[in-house]
């Protein structure tokens, strides 16, 4: 075998970083991740930097920020939007440097095929796309995939055709079954593999889950932080959940994370099994997270801990360093784990190689991770549209350190609401209490972070900049 590694990258959707034993927060039952966190490094630092299912997916394909290619919101139906073809990934990087790549799972970086054909002979609908072979894909050669279907107990794929494969079983079951077959079968064992595996759950629909997992749970109610007064997403719409109902969606939200720890225990099994353990950089992570009812909010797309905070996991053959706190983006995903193979980056990759961070002890840096959203729900953009202004010009933006996170908001309306927060997540985990901007010490932490924000804006030829040097003067 060649003397590179080979990397499994597995990431669920959905998942936040204290819905994991080893974080110490959340009750959740993950005995074989937490076994792996213990023989792994682990960035507790790690955040998504558009907490939204395409904008981190393409930022991790990429090594780039959303914004630099066009991504402010999901592939979905009446918006033209994808990851473009000259856009250079991941897959194609490793495949030059002589990897055997591979996919499986949830791919959403492709427009809905129903924006082009209502009856598309893949049987897609609504917001999912068969990604046909070619550049599409990125540089992935075998494909076992969808675009973006929460029918996590009934899923279906597609390989190299538009025949739609369905499939009676749990998504994450059936794609670790694929994963290992893939190893067994389709992995010549020639040259090194690069195999990222995408599972659905617990992304909603919560219920999508098996009974077993459910089991575990017969007791677990809603944490302490959660509100259920006037409880909503952040678009405004109402929720209206009993108690018993966010106990039961709570219960459902563990009991699909312990289901994945069977199914990543059963990766790392076969990968020992095999004799491949050593010989394999393998990292376990997420899109982004899932608020859950904290701060009377469901779903994603805020700023909060429970949004960003992300796992990211990373075992390397030999390494000894077990704990990095070097905040870690999205974008500097890819670049760091290929420091870590020692596979060049191409020109195109803005995010940081991390890797020294990670294997270095005394090395953690004090970088920071740049935040940002945009408008981009469908009522949100016919509303813009209308306006004729661009939803990219809103939203919000945001820094998170090692210890404060700061965020400049306008809004998802099309008239701006500037707002300020600053907290100091170090003390205040939970983000619970805002810091006063009006006192000279808060004061001086925030104009800091604000300039950081702005440069960072600037460069990126963000439009939000200008809108938000032009509003602010109102507050």
């Amino acid at each position: 075998m060649s003397k590179k590694k080979n990397l499994l990258f597995v990431f669920a959707d959905q998942w936040r970083a204290d819905a994991m034993g080893f974080a110490h927060e959340d009750p959740v039952i993950t005995p074989n991740m937490d076994a792996f966190c213990a023989d792994a490094t682990y960035c507790d630092h790690a955040f998504s930097t558009f907490p939204v299912c395409t904008a981190h997916r393409a930022s991790l394909i990429t090594g780039r920020y959303p914004l630099s290619m066009g991504i402010f919101t999901n592939c979905k139906t009446g918006l033209s939007m994808r990851l473009e073809d000259d856009e250079i990934g991941v897959g194609q990087m490793l495949k030059q440097a002589g990897y055997e790549t591979a996919y499986i799972g949830k791919w959403h970086l492709d427009e809905p095929e129903q924006n082009h054909c209502p009856e598309p002979a893949s049987g897609a609908r609504n917001w999912d796309a068969f990604t046909p072979p070619g550049v599409r894909r990125h540089g992935f050669d075998y494909w076992y995939s969808y675009g973006t279907y929460d029918v996590h107990m009934k899923p279906h794929y597609w390989r190299d055709t538009p025949e739609m494969i369905c499939v009676d079983e749990w998504s994450p079951r059936h794609e670790t079954n694929k994963a290992i077959e893939y190893l067994d079968d389709v992995w010549t064992k020639e040259n090194p593999f690069a195999l990222y595996i995408s599972w659905n759950p617990p992304h909603s629909l919560y219920d999508q889950v098996p009974q077993e997992y459910l089991d575990l749970y017969p007791e677990v109610k809603f944490k302490d932080n959660v509100s259920l007064e006037h409880i909503h997403h952040h678009t405004g719409e109402m929720m209206d959940y009993t108690p018993e109902q966010m106990n039961l969606i709570t219960r459902q939200y563990y009991a699909a994370v312990s289901g994945l720890d069977d199914q990543f225990g059963r990766l790392v099994n076969y990968l020992k099994e095999k004799g491949l353990y050593d010989d394999t950089v393998i990292v376990l992570s997420a899109d982004h997270g899932d608020m859950m009812g904290s701060h009377g909010l469901m779903g994603k797309y805020v700023w909060y801990e429970e949004s960003i905070h992300i796992p990211f996991v990373v075992r390397v053959p030999g390494n000894e360093k077990h704990h990095c706190r070097t905040c870690i983006g999205s974008q500097d995903m890819t670049p760091t784990v290929l420091g870590l193979l020692g596979v060049p980056v191409a020109d195109t990759v803005e995010g940081e190689d991390c890797s020294a961070y990670l294997t270095k002890d005394g090395e953690d840096l004090e970088k920071v991770s740049y935040l940002c959203a945009c408008p981009g729900r469908d009522i949100f953009l016919k509303n813009f549209a209308d306006a004729g202004e661009d939803p990219k010009r809103f939203g919000w933006r945001g820094v998170r350190t090692q210890d404060y996170t700061y965020v400049i908001e306008l809004g998802y309306d099309v008239k701006p609401h500037p707002a300020r927060y600053l907290y100091c997540t170090a003390a205040d985990p939970h983000q619970m209490h805002p810091l006063a901007l009006d006192v000279p010490e808060n004061r001086r932490t925030a104009q800091k972070l604000e300039a950081d924000v702005i440069a960072w804006m600037q460069q990126q030829k963000d439009g939000f900049a200008e809108n938000w040097l032009k509003e602010a003067e109102s507050l």
